[in-house]
This record gives C-alpha cells, sequence and structure tokens, in this order.
C-alpha cells in the first residue's frame, strides 16, 4: 500500500470522526441540555420581523436535531456511511435557509467548518472508507 493510499484512509477516518463528534454534540445539547422546547423558543423568538409559523420551527428543530444526532452515530460506527452524509448535507440545507431567512449576513462561523467535512467525506472515495462496521458486515 502506497503511502498517498494510507493517507487518505487516516484523511476519510480522521474528518469522518471529527463530523461525527461535532454534529452529535450539537444534537446531543439541544436534545438532552437545552431541550428541543427551549430550542425552538430561541429560534421562533429571536426574529423580531420575519417569522415562519412556529409549528414549522418546531417540525425544522425536531428534525435537524434527530437527523443530526442519529447520522453522526452511524458516522462514528461507519454504518450507511454515504446515507448519513446526504442526511446530513439536508440538514445544512434546513439549517442554512433557516439561518438566512432570519438573518440574511449570518455568521458562518459554526456552520461552515462542518461544511468543509461534509464535502471532505463525499469527495474521497468509498474505497478509503476502510474503519467502518459496513466493511465487516459485508
Amino acid at each position: 500500500m502506497l503511502v498517498q493510499e494510507i493517507n487518505l484512509i487516516v484523511l476519510e477516518w480522521l474528518s469522518r470522526m471529527l463530523l461525527a463528534i461535532l454534529f452529535f454534540f450539537q444534537a446531543y445539547d439541544r436534545i438532552f441540555r437545552i431541550g428541543l422546547k427551549e430550542a425552538t423558543n430561541i429560534i421562533y423568538y429571536q426574529s423580531s420581523e420575519q417569522k415562519f409559523p412556529l409549528p414549522i420551527v418546531q417540525i425544522g428543530v425536531y428534525v435537524t436535531a434527530y437527523l443530526e444526532l442519529i447520522s453522526s452515530v452511524l458516522l462514528f460506527l461507519g454504518l450507511f456511511r454515504n446515507e448519513a452524509l446526504y442526511a446530513l448535507g439536508i440538514d445544512m440545507l434546513i439549517a442554512a435557509f433557516g439561518f438566512s431567512y432570519i438573518k440574511p449576513m449570518w455568521d458562518m462561523k459554526y456552520f461552515f467548518p462542518r461544511f468543509i467535512l461534509l464535502c471532505i467525506q463525499l469527495f474521497l472515495p468509498s474505497s478509503t472508507a476502510v474503519f467502518t462496521l459496513d466493511n465487516y458486515l459485508r
């Protein structure tokens, strides 16, 4: 095995683990520490002029929180890697739309690193995902 191949395998594993950790603790915090009801209230009352109806905000908060939690666990385990990445991509689109609607010039300092890690994972070929349960279950 060439050094470049080993580097790609390590890059895939490190970026997948980091992405899983970031999304897991984001979801864990929102679901178990803050609470989904409180998170909904924070987002809903944060905007003074432009508001989605409260049920839409509730659906968005609940869907994104559980998408992040489930997808991050799947990424950590290496199960359904591509599906988990696609789900996180959809989650990020929902979040970007919501934040842009509330405040068109929002701070991307937390969003952008996750986006880059997601892009790295999507760019890497599946053959570099060596340390996954998917490989052992085949």
